[in-house]
């Protein structure tokens, strides 16, 4: 009975160790822990357009960001998008001596813009 109760203290007081709110953006600038798919699909998209080896496109940064709409902050003109809170990442690449910026929530990806 001790034990338990000793047990049950410890998981009450590592609960309440980590607080985090569900209304503020994530941002991360290490690209390690958040590295995900979409990258994969960007730098495919960048070497199908530039006609060069994925081998040639660096991943120079990937952010986690919630969009204000499922346009990923790349509207096209005369679409509609669903008005909701989307969560995915900015993913910078660079090919050669140019940037170039694309956004994604956790299964596409819309881009690129040069930077």
């Amino acid at each position: 009975m001790k034990r338990l109760m000793v047990l049950f203290l410890i998981s009450i007081y590592f609960t309440g160790c980590v607080e985090q709110s569900q209304n503020e953006p994530i941002y991360n600038n290490s690209v390690t822990p958040e590295y995900s798919p979409v990258v994969d699909l960007a730098k495919k998209d960048l070497s199908e357009r530039l006609k060069i080896p994925i081998e040639n496109i660096q991943l120079v940064k990937q952010e986690a960001v919630e969009w204000p709409d499922t346009s990923l902050g790349y509207p096209e003109k005369g679409m509609v998008y669903a008005q909701v809170i989307t969560p995915g990442f900015k993913i910078i690449l660079k090919a050669g001596d140019k940037s170039y910026e694309y956004h994604s929530d956790y299964k596409r990806i819309a881009g690129p813009g040069e930077i």
